[in-house]
């Protein structure tokens, strides 16, 4: 074979096939660095910034929350919890759980079931795992931070209830954000907002107006080291984004009020609500038993959780809005507005009541023998027969739109929540109650309010409140206005106010023999008269059988007759006769409100009784000095006129 020479080796064809090969790799280059640098460089770069960040939420303040003369009821206070970044924490985890669960006194699964349920979320976000840590822990934390990388303590905020009073069901609770209520906010604008370890309303006012009270969250952003530690603030803070603190709320309530309601109630089972007629402010809500707020505020233990959810008198069940009793006699004013109104009967119209009414094969007895009874006498003396046969003239889907008129039968659109609509038969409903039939017999006990019919309580103190409104009927509402932080004003909340289809001499004939129930001879609640008063209280009472026990006291009245200025619903479960539990109860409430005369001297110390100047001092006066400055609105702000019907705030 013939030696190749240097120029035949380095032929046209192999140098074009060199270049060309070292052309493709060099665009190769080309291109892979205009991707990565170009297209996905700032993806690339922000994944860099990212390994040596960290975002620490700021949680923003809970809004104070403040009774109508612009005293505290609930406010949040500074809190700390421990939480654990699972990207810091992870690489680490045989060293550091043992050290954390050691200074947290738990089981190291403890910690580990914490981790994996907020990991499933995103591995970068901080998770809290200990909350409400006492200065012990925060301590041991401290002084061992490089042996537990990915481990910070945060600030946060609680609440704390200042005032002596409970107003469990009217306030309601906040607690950590469930995976049950993080699915069910998936699908809602809420669904970035919340983290596992968040806090959240959960019942009462603290839910129906948690986007108010939970204010914005801020960020901020972290330098940190390979172990996760921090190291310095990003660009000095400037990059940060600040919380903005939740809005505070005034109440309707009167803390004083609602500290006697609590007191009178507490050896019963049952609900008081007192609202203003002119403008639908709840001035009290009680539902009894109750519960301490103050159990749900911060690390709310699973045994005191427990004792709570399992206790057979069912503190958390809100009988103010949530139960279904038979109005009794309650019902009675409703029917006779019906009847003057459908015509059914004329203004003049009487019967005789010789104590009981037979219809068919059944006789209904009456508590005495009225004689002859007009609509005013049915109404003072509370006749029974004139009801049964009012009913039977009316008919029960003229009864069924009255009632509706007057706001049974639907909730009332209160701002606590988990309200309960009550019922109310008509022939359908009653078609479909008994499918095998019913005849005229099964209705005549509706006429006063027995039978298949059922009311809240809260329901009664808007009946009640429209009759003292002569015949406007206002939505109740625990929220009386919100705190304008960029205006520095108060703004009104919204609530609906309606005239009903009722003529006012139907009104006013009501109303009459409504006064004569507490001022009248023959009259069922003369224990509701103020002894020594010109202040006149106008009302019903109501003896409501109960199948399965005692029968349950009603009593619902406003006051003063002339220019109302509160009206009351008092229900105590199977306490008798309304005139004699439940009439006494209200008339002290109206006294103490309107004069400030309590009739009962207060306890020396009870839990939800007067403690300001003994035991809230000593709780929250004397004892450790808040490091973080709670937001409160000016002094001057917080002065909304009573009375009146407010500019709306929503429309």
């Amino acid at each position: 074979m013939s030696e190749l020479n240097e120029h035949e080796f380095a032929s046209p064809l192999r140098s074009k096939i060199l270049a060309g090969a070292i052309i493709f790799v060099f665009l190769g280059f080309l291109i892979r660095f205009i991707q990565l640098q170009i297209i996905e460089g700032p993806a690339l770069s922000g994944a860099a910034i990212e390994q040596g960040l960290k975002r620490v939420e700021q949680i923003p303040v809970r809004g104070t929350i403040y009774d109508r003369k612009g005293r505290v009821v609930a406010a949040s206070v500074p809190s700390f919890s421990i939480a654990v970044t699972p990207q810091d924490f992870d690489p680490y985890r045989k060293q550091t759980l043992p050290i954390l669960a050691r200074i947290l006194r738990v089981d190291t699964n403890f910690i580990v079931d914490k981790i994996n349920q907020g990991g499933f979320y995103t591995r970068f976000q901080p998770i809290k795992v200990w909350r409400d840590a006492d200065p012990r822990v925060i301590a041991e934390v401290e002084e061992n931070l490089d042996q537990l990388p990915g481990v910070d303590v945060v600030t946060e905020s609680k609440r704390e209830y200042i005032a002596p009073v409970r107003a469990s069901h009217l306030l309601g609770y906040t607690k950590e954000v469930s995976q049950a209520m993080l699915d069910a906010l998936d699908t809602t604008s809420d669904s970035d907002y919340y983290q596992p370890g968040d806090i959240i309303g959960t019942t009462g006012l603290e839910q129906i107006r948690e986007q108010q009270l939970r204010g914005t969250k801020g960020v901020d952003f972290i330098a940190v080291d390979a172990k996760g530690q921090r190291q310095s603030r990003l660009n000095q803070g400037i990059t940060d984004v600040s919380s903005v603190d939740g809005e505070s709320i005034q109440l309707g309530m009167d803390i004083d009020l609602q500290e006697y309601a609590e007191q009178l109630l507490e050896p019963y089972h049952g609900a008081i609500v007192a609202v203003d007629p002119r403008n639908g402010d709840i001035l009290a809500l009680v539902s009894k038993p109750d519960f301490d707020l103050d159990v749900f505020s911060g690390k709310t233990t699973k045994q005191e959780y427990q004792d709570v959810m399992l206790d057979p008198a069912h503190p958390l069940y809100n009988r103010a809005i949530q139960s279904r009793y038979p109005p009794g006699s309650t019902w009675k004013p409703m029917m006779a507005a019906a009847c003057l109104t459908t015509k059914t009967i004329p203004f003049d119209f009487k019967l005789s009541c010789p104590g009981y009414f037979t219809f068919g094969d059944h006789t209904y007895n009456d508590d005495a023998a009225h004689g002859m009874v007009d609509v005013h006498q049915s109404i003072v003396r509370s006749c029974d027969v004139f009801y049964y046969r009012m009913i039977l003239k009316l008919g029960i889907d003229s009864m069924y739109k009255y009632a509706r008129e007057f706001g049974f039968d639907q909730p009332t659109g209160v701002d606590i929540g988990h309200e309960g609509s009550g019922f109310v038969p008509n022939t359908k409903r009653m078609n479909k109650l008994y499918p095998r039939g019913w005849t005229l017999g099964y209705v005549v006990s509706q006429g006063i309010g027995q039978g298949e019919i059922g009311v809240t309580p809260m329901q009664q103190a808007a009946y009640m409140a429209a009759w003292a409104n002569h015949g406007v009927w206002v939505q109740p509402h625990a929220a009386r206005s919100i705190y304008n932080s960029e205006t520095g004003k108060w703004d009104t909340v919204a609530y609906n106010s309606r005239r009903l289809k009722i003529p006012d001499t139907v009104i006013e004939t009501v109303r009459r023999a409504m006064l004569g129930v507490v001022n009248e001879p023959g009259g069922t609640a003369h224990e509701a008269q103020i002894p020594n008063s010109k202040i006149l209280i106008a009302g019903k009472t109501g003896t409501a059988q109960n199948p399965h026990g005692k029968d349950h006291a009603w009593f619902d009245c406003f006051a003063p007759y002339d220019h109302p200025r509160i009206a009351i619903c008092v229900l105590v479960e199977n306490a008798g006769f309304g005139g004699v539990v439940s009439a006494p109860i209200a008339r002290k409430l109206i006294n103490y409100y309107l004069t400030g005369t309590r009739e009962d001297p207060p306890p020396a110390i009870l839990p939800n009784t007067p403690a300001y100047e003994a035991v809230k001092a000593q709780k929250y006066v004397h004892g450790p000095a808040p490091t973080q400055k709670v937001k409160q609105p000016p002094s001057d702000a917080v002065k909304p006129a009573e009375g009146k019907i407010l500019p709306k705030r929503h429309a």
